[in-house]
């Protein structure tokens, strides 16, 4: 029989793992060996802090990133196709969400391998539930475009979106360029349009706001450098 690719959450930031990761996700992922990572370094960190049994030196990683090949995956996966379990092991939050290892969990499922989900973290779906907007309909537009151009038109597209349907429109950024983000939707939106933004979810440093662009352009918030989610709604 193959080995279950087990989808392994982890933490946003140095949050404390017992506070935010169900007790029987880190028992099941303590004790893994084998990992596809996205960066061994931090999956590393992450095991260590939750106490894997297994010694840090014996952990095997495999490692998938954006340039990772599709042919390449049957090789990261060689220990399921031998009856070994393996962990997929998201940078934050949750596996295969805004991350590449959507692609090894097609691969098992053409290939008939086991795909175990685990609760944990997603900032999406915590910024949604904590924004007061539509949690009927909502669509997840990722990472916009970086060209300024591209991005504007990208903007307007999600109001126009907004206005029409109502539903909930949530987007992302690099955190070194959340400034720049913020500026091009006050310059580019309605300041009646309603904006959410959700800084540091999970952490201490949490922050969680819901108002007009008018009056997120009277008070701007610190978020260079710090991971958010930026959801256009409309209030329910």
């Amino acid at each position: 029989m193959a080995g279950r690719l087990f989808l392994i959450p982890t933490t946003m930031g140095e949050a404390n793992a017992e506070l935010v990761i169900p007790a029987g996700v880190l028992q099941r992922s303590r004790k893994l060996k084998h990992f596809i990572a996205e960066n061994e370094r931090t999956a590393r960190r992450y095991l260590k802090a939750i106490g894997t049994e297994i010694p840090l030196d014996d952990l095997v990683f495999y490692i998938l990133n954006k340039h990772t090949e599709i042919a390449e995956i049957p090789n990261l996966t060689a220990p399921l196709a031998k009856g070994i379990d393996m962990g997929l092991i998201s940078e934050a939050g949750l596996p295969a969400i805004a991350d590449p290892g959507a692609s090894v969990v097609a691969y098992c499922h053409r290939n008939r391998i086991q795909v175990v989900p685990a609760s944990g973290p997603s900032s999406i779906l915590l910024a949604l539930t904590a924004s007061g907007f539509n949690g009927q309909e909502f669509h997840f537009r990722g990472y916009l475009p970086i060209e300024r151009k591209e991005r504007s038109m990208r903007l307007k597209k999600l109001e126009a979106d907004l206005r029409r349907d109502g539903a909930t429109q949530i987007f992302m950024e690099t955190p070194f360029r959340n400034d720049k983000l913020l500026e091009q939707i006050l310059e580019t939106c309605s300041p009646a349009t309603e904006l959410c933004i959700a800084t540091d979810i999970s952490l201490t440093t949490e922050k969680i706001k819901t108002t007009n662009l008018a009056t997120w352009q009277k008070h701007r918030p610190k978020i260079h450098k710090r991971p958010c989610i930026f959801l256009l709604g409309i209030s329910a």
